[in-house]
């Protein structure tokens, strides 16, 4: 499977992995350890997207796989940038 570095999470390991959720195309994006950190669904439209969802919830996606702690992924993210930030 196609994984995808973004940024900033990129700085922390995370990666956004190309995924079909609930029939839709989306995205899965996953820590440095793999675990979930959030689901993204796109509603498409005439061939572009036009909603995206997001799903965070830990205990709508315990069935995808092991959980990350998603406030903490979100904190070392904004650490990082303020670490590059103020070198």
């Amino acid at each position: 499977m196609l994984s995808v570095a973004i940024p900033p999470f990129a700085r922390i390991g995370a990666v956004l992995e190309p995924h079909e959720v609930n029939g839709q195309p989306g995205a899965i994006i996953r820590d440095r350890d793999g675990r979930i950190v959030i689901v993204w669904t796109l509603d498409i439209l005439d061939g572009r997207i036009h909603t995206i969802r997001s799903l965070v919830n830990p205990d709508k996606l315990t069935h995808l796989g092991p959980i990350a702690d998603a406030h903490a992924v979100i904190q070392e993210k904004n650490q990082s940038r303020h670490d590059q930030q103020n070198p």
